[in-house]
């Protein structure tokens, strides 16, 4: 490992997102603070039939006013065209290019990552698809409407929709990567990014999440798997409750969120100021289940333990930690035991709270979503909190910010991600000692 006094330093100089709570970053995190639900009754289709019936929903008429505000002059078709995932990403995208102000750059040295687990879900684009197969496969006399037709689909389906989709409106040429690690893919998008501005192989890259799997496909296959909440399809809001003991499984929910990693004197030579710094990033896998973490959270404790070490921070620098938190049994019973492996007699006194208690879990837009939370954090002083949390558990001891925001500065943030198939990814941020955004989202002190 390359010392962190010798490498190149990673600073944040811009973060969008788009969640069930706002259209905008700014407009997310004072719904967080204030301890607002974006969590309704499913409306996308009719979920009457399943288990869980309520989800984490972009409201369409802010997809519409993003996609009115003039940020895709020259790509509207490829807007358009794009599966709603992808239409998120390209929202949260391009906005947080817009903030970065960025000066004329080669394109060689703009490099763009996504987390995503794709739109595999999307059952109208699989149906399309299958539908353009017979088609062209029948009727050899209108071959290439048929072909176009069946490219089409393809494209909608395809994992790598995003990136290809952000790739073409920004016009990078530096490298491009898509990152399909379930509810890891954010975080690790992120930290992948980092990883090519220190090793040179980028300047500035545009790096995040996007994911809708708002689908009857998407929510269903959940649903199968006994993953979901279905205990609280009267009163939605009250459905997500991580860390409670009366949890009993996620809320899906749909977003997307980016952020403009820039090498620093890259940024500073172009008069930007930094937001925060990423100063660590550490990835593993459980080598355990496919849906369910270890009882004791050892591929969490391998994630935190290599961000702290890839940041040389004992683990007394760590103020903030934003939470996997999903709200089910297991995962939130291991990622309690992994704090306590990790931190020892710090972990009860270090503040740990859960978004997805508020906007849901947007797969592999979460981790994204919840970084551009803790680059808030750092500015602000507002820790936002974990809502619905009523119901001690004994298994689950931490202090999770229940209920109310806290006014308290953090300096230090670490974000964690730990998905399906056993995949974890965690990341550390730095506040930057200039920055203070001011924001007065009414959350109480």
């Amino acid at each position: 490992m390359i010392g962190t006094a010798s490498r190149p330093r990673v600073v944040v100089t811009a973060a969008e997102m788009i969640t069930p709570l706002a259209g905008n970053a700014d407009a997310t995190f004072c719904g967080m603070s204030q301890g607002r639900s974006g969590i309704r009754t499913i409306s996308r289709f009719d979920a009457s039939g399943l288990g869980s019936q309520v989800a984490g929903e972009v409201d369409d008429h802010v997809i519409a006013a993003a996609h009115s505000a003039g940020n895709f002059a020259g790509c509207e078709t490829l807007f358009e065209s794009a599966a709603r995932g992808v239409q998120l990403g390209l929202i949260a995208g391009m906005a947080a290019l817009q903030r970065a102000a960025l000066p004329t750059i080669s394109p060689e040295r703009l490099g763009v990552c996504v987390g995503t687990s794709g739109e595999m879900y999307d059952i109208t684009a699989l149906d399309g698809l299958i539908q353009a197969e017979r088609i062209a496969s029948a009727t050899a006399g209108h071959a290439r409407e048929f072909v176009g037709m069946l490219a089409a689909q393809r494209l909608r389906v395809r994992k790598s929709g995003a990136t290809a989709a952000l790739v073409a409106a920004c016009g990078a040429a530096g490298p491009s990567m898509t990152v399909s690690a379930t509810c890891a893919s954010g975080t690790q998008a992120i930290g992948e990014a980092t990883l090519w501005i220190r090793e040179g192989d980028a300047d500035v890259v545009l790096a995040g999440g996007c994911d809708s799997l708002l689908t009857f496909l998407g929510v269903s296959s959940f649903d199968l798997l006994t993953a979901l909440a279905t205990r609280f399809n009267g009163d939605p809001a009250a459905a997500s409750r991580p860390f409670d003991r009366k949890r009993c499984g996620f809320v899906i929910g749909e977003g997307a969120a980016f952020v403009v990693l820039e090498e620093l004197n890259h940024a500073l030579r172009r008069g930007a100021e930094p937001l925060a710094e990423v100063v660590g990033y550490g990835a593993s896998c459980d080598a355990y289940r496919i849906t369910d973490s270890p009882p004791d959270g050892d591929g969490a404790v391998l994630a935190m333990s290599a961000a702290l070490d890839d940041g040389q921070l004992n683990n007394d620098a760590i103020g903030y930690i934003s939470a996997h938190g999903t709200s089910t049994q297991i995962n939130d019973r291991a990622e309690t035991r992994a704090v306590h492996r990790v931190f020892g007699p710090r972990a009860r006194s270090i503040p740990i709270s859960s978004q997805k208690s508020m906007i849901g879990h947007s797969i592999g837009a979460a981790g994204a979503i919840e970084c551009v939370t803790c680059v808030h954090v750092l500015r602000t002083g507002l820790i936002p909190p974990t809502i619905n949390y009523k119901f001690p558990d004994p298994d689950c001891d931490l202090d999770y910010v229940p209920n109310t925001a806290r006014a308290q500065q953090v300096d230090v943030a670490m974000s964690n991600s730990f998905g399906f198939g056993g995949q974890n990814a965690s990341i550390v941020l730095r506040r930057w000692a200039a920055g203070n955004d001011g924001m007065n989202c009414n959350a109480p002190a």
